[in-house]
């Protein structure tokens, strides 16, 4: 039944582009194939035919080296940086606590290691994360976007690799195994955040869309207070937060810099 909804939905449009395409002069053909100028380090990502067009979106989350790039060339300053302070999980008070020094440099504060340059960058607000897809001449997802993209353009309804959490007996991706927070089993084999491409890609070319950082969205909650946060993090296990799975979100100020909240971006070309 998924095969053939997905049949209708989604292969079946492209062929009658195909053919449209071939009827008049393949105008129609020009939406389901990348451009020739996808940008490096972007997959492309074919619209639904509705209300969602084709777009290019980061294989990965933006690293701790490319945000240092950006500082670099434009001396901007992160609200962190600004506020002398963010947000890191403690395991023995269970919650978030404002830690000095915590910045996208020490995601877990100064007397922490410092990022590695292959770690997805956190500890960024909506303005931090704002001004960098700026500079980078592209923008946030919308919820939709990002779903359409994590569904593998609809095909799977529960993770972007298929029906099961753990395919034989292999993970996927980067999240907790165990009771939260008191143990975690480890057994993806990275006990907190993991570099992006630690696990194999999406078949549409999309790293960790699901586990290791939530990634921001640009679309505001039902009160319009916060914003949509998407794909859980390595905090998030089947007995909290579940953000793994697709139809799982969170919400978020605009201000918050967190040790396991990212983001990716996406490009209209």
């Amino acid at each position: 039944m998924q095969k053939r909804a997905f049949f209708i939905r989604f292969l079946f449009p492209l062929l009658l582009g195909a053919a449209a395409g071939a009827l008049f002069g393949c105008e129609g053909a020009k939406e389901s194939l990348p451009p020739a100028e996808l940008p490096s380090g972007m997959v492309w990502i074919i619209g639904d035919g509705e209300g969602i067009t084709s777009f290019a979106m980061d294989a990965t989350e933006v690293s701790t080296a490319a945000f240092a790039d950006f500082i670099a060339a434009t001396d901007y300053v992160t609200e962190a940086d600004d506020f002398g302070w963010s947000g890191v999980f403690n395991k023995d008070s269970l919650g978030w606590l404002p830690v000095e020094g915590a910045t996208w440099r020490f995601p877990l504060g100064p007397d922490s290691a410092a990022a590695t340059p292959n770690l997805p960058v956190t500890q960024l607000s909506l303005r931090d994360v704002e001004a960098y897809a700026s500079w980078a001449g592209k923008r946030l997802p919308t919820e939709a976007e990002w779903m359409w993209a994590a569904s593998q353009q609809g095909e799977h309804e529960a993770f972007p690799w298929g029906k099961e959490m753990v395919p034989e007996g292999k993970y996927p991706g980067n999240w907790w195994q165990g009771p939260f927070p008191y143990e975690d089993g480890v057994l993806d084999g990275f006990p907190g955040i993991a570099p992006v491409k630690s696990f194999p890609p999406a078949a549409n070319g999309l790293y960790d869309i699901s586990g290791n950082v939530w990634e921001w969205t640009n679309t505001k909650n039902a009160s319009g207070e916060q914003y949509i946060i998407k794909g859980g993090s390595f905090l998030c296990s089947t007995s909290y937060c579940t953000g793994f799975d697709l139809h799982q979100r969170q919400f978020t100020p605009a201000d918050s810099g967190l040790n396991h909240l990212g983001f990716r971006l996406v490009r209209a070309l």
